[in-house]
């Protein structure tokens, strides 16, 4: 066991981060997503709002390729604060962000390789999907 001094300290995380491939996804969940009992999953869900989904979001991006984020068409109209606030972190990484209807954002969470469960609470619409990238 290593006792890391930055990054990711969360052992399931850095499991799961490090098994992910090219095209693999891994969902960031706010605290009142529907996750299917079948999934891979890491429950951070500490108290309402701890941890805050973007927090967690940034923590990803800086040990991980990521190569598109996949958001639901509704923030924008929900939550549109979060939804500026994601532009910005994902246009300082220079990652596309594809924005689908919930529907179908659900039917892609299904799929994830992980879902990490935040503690947000603040906004509806909430979760990200990430698509792992390559180094080469």
């Amino acid at each position: 066991m290593k006792m890391f001094k930055t990054g990711i300290i969360n052992p399931q995380i850095n499991y799961h981060l490090s098994c992910l491939a090219h095209q693999d996804s891994v969902m960031i969940s706010d605290a009142a997503m529907e996750l299917p009992a079948y999934l891979n999953r890491v429950d951070l869900a500490y108290t309402p709002g701890i941890p805050e989904i973007t927090s967690v979001v940034k923590g990803i991006l800086k040990e991980c390729i990521v190569e598109k984020a996949c958001m639901a068409n509704e923030m924008k109209e929900y939550s549109p604060e979060l939804f500026a606030i994601y532009s910005e972190i994902f246009a300082k990484e220079d990652i596309p962000v594809e924005c689908i209807p919930h529907t179908e954002f659900c039917k892609l969470a299904d799929k994830v390789s992980v879902a990490i469960r935040t503690g947000e609470f603040h906004y509806h619409y909430s979760s990200v999907i990430l698509v792992s990238g390559c180094p080469y």
